[in-house]
């Protein structure tokens, strides 16, 4: 291979492993994950009809709960075949979406979904075809992640967008809310 054709190879190569890189991020309904609050996001999920079900703080472990994280469920949300949508917020900015979707046994639904994302988003960063092995597809932008996830054994199937710097501070605050509320000496005992 000649020398001009070994750099074209490799700008094309480079291109194609930093596309996603440079894509812009991700912005379901326009909201903006880790920086649209939850007064914007609830605003738009009810002016585009979407119905609240359940809405509370993230449950730890029993009864600890992080009072730092929320999420709100709702229904209607204006998608095709979505079941539900849960949006979580850490002190009060939006850093994760989760979509969740029938899925039958033969997983016909992910490859619908699956051939839906690539269009939008392009060749997924990971990829995990769901037979006997969840099915993966993983699509990986600046602070966002995207993943479709199809559980071996389930009949659900999940559209997860994420703040991956927010989504780890969360975490970090469930660490910090689950040591306090475990260190305190509980009466009667």
């Amino acid at each position: 291979m000649g020398f001009g054709i070994k750099i074209i190879y490799l700008i094309f190569l480079l291109s194609f492993l930093t596309f996603n890189a440079f894509a812009e991020e991700p912005t379901p309904f326009g909201l903006i994950l880790g920086k649209s609050t939850k007064k914007e996001a609830l605003a738009i999920m009810k002016k585009e009809g979407a119905r609240l079900m359940n809405s509370g703080y993230r449950v730890i472990k029993g009864d600890i709960i992080n009072p730092y994280v929320e999420g709100f469920e709702f229904k209607n949300v204006p998608i095709e075949n979505i079941q539900r949508a849960t949006f979580w917020f850490f002190n009060g900015i939006l850093f994760q979406i989760v979509y969740t979707f029938p899925l039958s046994m033969n997983e016909d639904e992910f490859y619908v979904m699956f051939e839906n994302l690539k269009s939008k988003y392009g060749r997924p960063a990971k990829y995990v075809k769901p037979y006997l092995a969840d099915g993966i597809a993983l699509w990986r932008f600046k602070d966002v992640e995207v993943k479709l996830l199809a559980p071996w054994v389930s009949s659900n199937m999940y559209v997860i967008y994420t703040h991956i710097p927010l989504f780890k501070k969360a975490e970090q605050s469930d660490y910090e809310v689950m040591k306090k509320e475990t260190s305190i000496p509980k009466k009667g005992l």
